[in-house]
């Protein structure tokens, strides 16, 4: 007896469908280690812990 595979466009909707899931677990747990895991390095000397950065450069003192 011949066996009857998937049609071919119903498993390339299910490897899509797999990836996408993937792509989505994958963001989330980055996104949950992101919020989660403290930094390792130590604040820097002239800033207080938790002080919002900023993007600009600073002039420097000297």
């Amino acid at each position: 007896m011949p066996r009857h595979s998937a049609p071919r466009a119903s498993v390339e909707f299910a490897r899509r469908r797999l990836a996408a899931a993937l792509l989505g677990t994958g963001a989330l747990a980055a996104s949950l280690l992101t919020a989660v895991v403290t930094p390792a390095a130590p604040p820097a000397p002239d800033r207080e812990p938790g002080a919002a950065s900023s993007e600009l450069a600073q002039r420097s003192g000297d």
